[in-house]
C-alpha cells in the first residue's frame, strides 16, 4: 500500500498534484473554521498540535520504510535547517493561519493566503532562486500573472457579500485587524519556508525524510508552546466528532500526504511553481461553500474565478518557458563537453 501510493506520486503530474492539494486545503480550511469557531471550540494551539502528531508519525514510518536504501546520512546542519523550517511552516504558518480563523472567516484566509505567490516571488528573487528581468516578456508576464490572480481573488470574494460572516455561517468575533496580523504572520512563515525547504532539498535528497524531520521538529515545538499556554487539562480533550474528524483528516490528507506531495513538487518544480497553484484554493473555497453552505454565484465571482485562472496560466507559462531554456543550456553545455577534447579543468576555467 504504501510503496503504490509513493510509486503515484512520483509518477504523477506536478500540476495534478498541486490542484489536488489545494483541493484538500479548501476542504480542510472550512472544517479548521466549523471547529474553532463553535461553542465546543477547541484550542487552535491543540488543534494543530494533535494534526501534526498524527502526520509526524505517518511521514516518520513512510521515511523508515521507503528511504532506507537512498537516505544520505543525517549532518548537524541539516538537522538545523530541517529544526527551522518546521518552525517557519508549521509552529508559525499554522499556528497563526488556525488561529485567525476565531477573528476572520475561511474565504478571507484563503483570499490572504493568495498573497503568498507574492511574498515567495519577491523573496525567491531576492535570494537569486528565481530568475527575474522586468524588462522581458516572462518577466512581465510573470508579474501579470500574480496581480491579475491576486485582483480576481480579491474581486471574487469581497464583492459578493458585505458581510464575510454570511459565507461560512458562523459568527464574526473578536477584531479583524487581529486576524489579519495572524494571518499575515503565517503567511510571510510559509513563504520563507517554501525558499528554505527548496534550498535544502538541493542539499538532502530524500523527500521524505526531510518532510518528516520537519513535521517532528514543528510538532515538538507547537507541544512546547501548548504545555506553557494550555494549563487546563480539560482543553486537551478532544470533545467532539467533529473536532476528531478534523484532526484525523488534517493529519493524513493535508498536513501528511499533501504537505508531503507540495515539498516534493518543490524540490522537483522550485516555491514560486507552487505557489503560483495558491489562486485555485479560492476557487475551490468558494465553490465548497456554495455546494454546502447553499450560497448562490454572483457575477463578481465569475468574474473574479476568470481572472484567478488566467493569472495561473500566465504565469505557468513563463515558467514553462525558463524550464524550457533551461533544458536547452543544459544540453547544449552537455554536447559542448562530450565533443571537447579540453581537459575538465580547463573546461572550467573558460
Amino acid at each position: 500500500m504504501v510503496y503504490v501510493l509513493v510509486s503515484a506520486m512520483e509518477s504523477c503530474n506536478s500540476y495534478v498534484l498541486m490542484i489536488l492539494s489545494q483541493l484538500s486545503i479548501a476542504v480542510f480550511i472550512i472544517l479548521q473554521q466549523s471547529v474553532v469557531a463553535s461553542s465546543d471550540a477547541i484550542s487552535p494551539t491543540i488543534l494543530v498540535l494533535y494534526e501534526h502528531l498524527l502526520s509526524a508519525t505517518l511521514l516518520s514510518s513512510l521515511a523508515l520504510l521507503l528511504d532506507r536504501a537512498n537516505r544520505p546520512k543525517v549532518s548537524l546542519p541539516f538537522l538545523f535547517w530541517a529544526f527551522f523550517a518546521g518552525f517557519l511552516q508549521i509552529t508559525l504558518a499554522q499556528l497563526m493561519l488556525t488561529m485567525s480563523l476565531r477573528y476572520i472567516t475561511a474565504s478571507f484566509q484563503s483570499v490572504a493566503m493568495n498573497t503568498t505567490p507574492v511574498v515567495v516571488f519577491v523573496l525567491a528573487v531576492a535570494c537569486g532562486r528565481e530568475p527575474f528581468r522586468f524588462g522581458g516578456v516572462q518577466g512581465q508576464a510573470k508579474l501579470w500573472g500574480f496581480l491579475v490572480s491576486a485582483a480576481g481573488a480579491t474581486v471574487m470574494v469581497v464583492f459578493p457579500d458585505a458581510e464575510p460572516h454570511r459565507l461560512t455561517g458562523y459568527p464574526w468575533t473578536g477584531d479583524r485587524s487581529i486576524g489579519c496580523l495572524m494571518a499575515g504572520l503565517g503567511i510571510l512563515g510559509a513563504a520563507t519556508g517554501a525558499i528554505l525547504v527548496e534550498y535544502v532539498a538541493t542539499k538532502y535528497s530524500a523527500d521524505l525524510t526531510l518532510s518528516a524531520m520537519m513535521n517532528v521538529s514543528g510538532t515538538i515545538q507547537t507541544a512546547m508552546i501548548a504545555a506553557l499556554t494550555e494549563r487546563d487539562l480539560s482543553s486537551w480533550r478532544v470533545s467532539s466528532t467533529g473536532n476528531l474528524l478534523t484532526i484525523l483528516y488534517g493529519g493524513t490528507a493535508v498536513t501528511g500526504l499533501t504537505y508531503l506531495a507540495t515539498n516534493w513538487c518543490i524540490h522537483k518544480e522550485g516555491p514560486v511553481f507552487t505557489s503560483a497553484f495558491s489562486p485555485l484554493l479560492i476557487v475551490f473555497s468558494f465553490l465548497l461553500e456554495m455546494l454546502i453552505l447553499h450560497h448562490a454565484a454572483h457575477l463578481a465571482s465569475i468574474i473574479g474565478a476568470t481572472l484567478v485562472v488566467g493569472g495561473l496560466y500566465l504565469l505557468l507559462w513563463a515558467k514553462s518557458k525558463d524550464h524550457k531554456m533551461m533544458k536547452i543550456v543544459i544540453e547544449g553545455q552537455s554536447h559542448a563537453i562530450e565533443g571537447s577534447t579540453a581537459e575538465p579543468l580547463l573546461l572550467n576555467n573558460v
